[in-house]
């Protein structure tokens, strides 16, 4: 898919707004330690008033001591931000391990925190259970014998012409194809290689889906675009061994989609969804993080797969899910060009 969906990078030229904000939590962080430290002092005075063996502490060395251990832990904080800077570690990776119970995102230059849904399956990975292969391929490390993944790939005309004899031979085992887009004239249309695409991808052995794009602005026009998908798949979810894929992307400030709520977004994946599934065929959902968390009810979206985009170091999703694209800019056999990769992840107990 394109390049779109990626969350935008945090450039270093912005970095004295992102100090700013660091500090300002470093501080408050600070202030915390000085609050304790002050109480710990006043517990001990107040043993001392009781006849208790202790230190008396006058009120300018508590306030000695409370500066003290604010700038201790102010440099302390700020020296690893600084060591982190230089080794080249993102300011959001930064905050995301400063709030571990949130989930933190960044959208055109803004840093949105929203708590872990406890009421949501999680996923069982931790961030040392995938790393990249010398290959550029994700591969799974962990321990859990019931874990299975098989790599695969996602394109569209874009693309071009694909040898597909060649992607299996680079032991790619399924392609998810772009079914269709809207033209210039916002008319749906059919993928100029999906059909093409989805012959040879399924002749060379490998699994095959498809992705489209949800550009719609009511449950109507949701059903519309998953009728105009069906309505070209040449062949059955058995046939096909791979899911039919709705793409939500966070739109633009001159897209007429940007007016839209949380639940209407919700809802017209939701019909997109029930759509799809009522056909026979497996519905998943697509997106990257800042989409899933900022336009989705996804408490309401639960029984729907979930492809996620995410090209950190690692995964950040802490939710269920059953692809992960990792990468726009992988390189297989037979393809030109960058191409996108992706990991099916399975455990025995989903078969």
């Amino acid at each position: 898919m394109g390049g779109t969906d990626s969350e935008k990078p945090n450039p270093n030229k912005k970095s004295a707004f992102y100090f700013a904000n660091i500090i300002f939590l470093c501080m408050i962080t600070a202030l915390s330690l000085a609050a304790a430290v002050i109480l710990f002092v006043r517990l001990e005075r107040l043993r001392s008033e009781k006849g208790v063996e202790g230190k008396v502490y006058t009120d300018a060395q508590i306030e000695k001591v409370r500066y003290a251990a604010a700038e201790t832990e102010r440099n302390r904080i700020l020296l690893d931000i600084q060591s982190s800077f230089e080794s080249g570690y993102s300011t959001i990776s930064m905050l995301r391990d400063l709030f571990p119970g949130d989930l933190v995102v960044m959208w055109e230059g803004r840093y949105y925190f929203y708590p872990v849904n406890r009421n949501l399956v999680k996923n069982e990975f931790d961030e040392s259970d995938f790393s990249l292969g010398e290959n550029g391929f994700m591969e799974y490390k962990g321990e859990n014998e019931n874990v299975s993944v098989s790599r695969g790939i996602d394109v569209s005309s874009l693309n071009g012409e694909i040898d597909w004899e060649m992607v299996s031979e680079d032991r790619i085992a399924f392609a998810m194809m772009r079914a269709a887009y809207r033209d210039t004239d916002g008319n749906l249309v059919q993928d100029e290689r999906f059909q093409e695409n989805m012959s040879g991808a399924k002749s060379a052995g490998l699994h095959t889906g498809c992705y489209v794009d949800l550009d719609a602005d009511s449950e109507e026009s949701a059903e519309e675009i998953a009728d105009f998908v069906l309505s070209h798949l040449p062949l059955s979810q058995q046939e096909m061994g791979a899911p039919v894929a709705v793409r939500v992307q966070i739109p633009d400030h001159t897209s007429s989609l940007g007016g839209q709520t949380r639940e209407e977004w919700t809802r017209s994946v939701r019909a997109f969804c029930a759509k799809i599934q009522k056909a026979g065929y497996e519905p998943v959902i697509y997106a990257n993080t800042a989409a899933f968390y900022m336009l989705l009810n996804m408490d309401e979206l639960e029984k729907y797969g979930k492809w996620i985009a995410d090209y950190g170091d690692y995964l950040y999703f802490p939710y269920q899910f059953d692809c992960w694209q990792y990468s726009l800019k992988g390189t297989v056999t037979g393809i030109e060009g960058d191409v996108s990769l992706d990991l099916r992840v399975k455990t025995d107990a989903e078969e």
